[in-house]
């Protein structure tokens, strides 16, 4: 009779054979690799059950128990830290945020002829000698010792 297997476990030794690394006994190295080769295409908590999937028959195999090694519980927990930045990160700006230009009557013609620059406008007000145009970001204090 068999042993016992799942897909998860299928899946991480094909995944292990096809880099030239050992499913059995594995190291908890190669299982965080494997965790953060699935993130692109599974959710985190897919992740975690995935991994948890082939450390059970893992442990069946050794008795080594990988899910309680801390690298892999650190790439678990960045993995799933990952994903809610990018949840939380998605929506920076509302649709109303945006100014949409309006559309002109005049359709713009393109002339052969070389585009010609415009002046900039002048300063409205003149900056007085001394001042800057921009106020300060800090203001200095004397300290009193």
């Amino acid at each position: 009779m068999r042993g016992p297997t799942n897909k998860a476990w299928e899946e991480f030794v094909a995944w292990c054979q096809s880099r030239g690394l050992k499913p059995v006994p594995a190291n908890p190295w190669t299982v965080a690799a494997y965790a953060r080769s699935l993130e692109p295409r599974l959710r985190p908590a897919t992740i975690r059950k995935q991994v948890h999937d082939l450390a059970r028959v893992h442990e069946e195999k050794t008795r080594k128990r990988l899910t309680r090694h801390p690298l892999v519980q650190r790439t678990l927990e960045i993995i799933e830290r990952r994903a809610d930045a990018a949840k939380r990160d998605a929506r920076l700006f509302e649709d109303d945020d945006f100014v949409t230009p309006k559309k002109s009557a005049k359709p713009k013609s393109r002339s052969s002829a070389a585009p010609t620059r415009k002046k900039p406008a002048a300063d409205p007000k003149p900056v007085r000698r001394g001042l800057s145009a921009e106020p300060r970001l800090v203001a200095r204090r004397k300290l009193n010792r």
